[in-house]
């Protein structure tokens, strides 16, 4: 990879995706036992190792991810860097279509307790960005396999226990929901 090619703010994503994935990672080229990010990014010049270094610092004095270990520069995720990490990831996540349809529809339902609105709002939010069809006010279709996606946001917004998965071979008004999914 090209350092020059990154957008701003895209290394510190990558690096808080690697860290979300791996746990560890290593700024110092030479960790043997860790993720090292230089090796990622193989960045060609002392330049390229300095955008790296500030993106690392960037995220510690935001709070995202913090040192641990010795002076060879080992960081991890804090509870916001993790957070911060699966709404970049819940941002990537696509459904995939089916080739050939199974002629079951994915019903994901939610009852998510009002002193947490926000994740009501969020989990809507991503049901809709994926490509659900809201059905009722906390119930949304989709045509296709979603149950990794659904545990993702769950996990994400810290209510997996609220979300349910229904997987059903009929479903009322289905004709029109066909159109929608063009299937």
């Amino acid at each position: 990879m090209n350092m020059k090619k990154f957008e701003k703010g895209e290394i510190a994503e990558i690096i808080l995706g690697t860290l979300l994935v791996v746990g560890v990672v290593a700024v110092a080229a030479t960790m043997p036992n860790a993720v090292q990010l230089f090796k990622y990014f193989k960045p060609k010049d002392t330049s390229e190792r300095v955008k790296i270094k500030r993106a690392i610092e960037g995220l510690r004095r935001g709070g995202f991810v913090e040192f641990k270990g010795n002076e060879r520069g080992l960081y991890v995720l804090t509870e916001k860097g993790r957070e911060k990490a699966m709404r970049y990831a819940i941002a990537k996540i696509k459904i995939a279509s089916q080739k050939t349809w199974d002629k079951k529809w994915r019903i994901v339902m939610f009852d998510v307790p009002e002193e947490i609105l926000q994740a009501r709002r969020a989990i809507n939010f991503a049901l809709k960005r994926l490509g659900f069809v809201q059905y009722q006010k906390s119930v949304f279709v989709i045509p296709f396999p979603c149950e990794k996606e659904i545990d993702l946001i769950g996990e994400c917004f810290k209510v997996r226990d609220h979300l349910r998965i229904i997987v059903a071979s009929e479903i009322e008004n289905s004709e029109a929901l066909k159109k929608v999914f063009k299937i």
